[in-house]
């Protein structure tokens, strides 16, 4: 297995198999429901579907400055504003959304290559480091999810 085939196995593992240490992304929102979604422990603090939405702006923003080299405003973007309209619909779009960004990084990181490991460039390092944040939040979401009182996921 090459450096870069162990990373996209990684990135199957957190972000839509099963790995040593949580529930990956994907499974931690499988059956929700929008109302679940949308469940905040506190008044202050971000539901699952924001942090959807915010894991899936940083995907799309590590994306673009990757492919792109663009660097978008991330103080303007980054937690944005739930669809006006919350029902099931809206919730499995962003859900669907998150799924492709996923795909599309992993697509990238392929071709990409073992560069992904040995560039200093700060666009490459930044797409590589997408792992450790997508983790950090699911494990939020893993929280959240216990504290509605569902079942964690296996």
């Amino acid at each position: 297995m090459t450096i870069i085939d162990s990373y996209i196995y990684d990135l199957n593992q957190f972000t839509e198999s099963k790995n040593f240490w949580q529930a990956s992304l994907l499974k931690q929102l499988e059956g929700l429901n929008y109302e679940q979604a949308l469940y905040k422990p506190f008044p202050d603090r971000h539901c699952i579907w924001e942090i959807v939405r915010h894991i899936s702006y940083w995907k799309h923003w590590a994306l673009t400055y990757v492919k792109e080299g663009i660097a978008l405003n991330a103080k303007q973007d980054n937690w944005t504003a739930l669809p006006e309209v919350l029902n099931d619909e809206a919730w499995h779009s962003d859900l669907q959304r998150l799924t492709k960004l996923s795909e599309d990084c992993k697509e990238t990181a392929s071709k990409i290559g073992d560069e992904l490991f040995t560039s200093d460039e700060e666009k490459i390092i930044f797409f590589r480091q997408l792992l450790y944040h997508d983790c950090y939040h699911s494990g939020q979401i893993g929280l959240i999810r216990v504290m509605q009182g569902l079942k964690p996921v296996e």
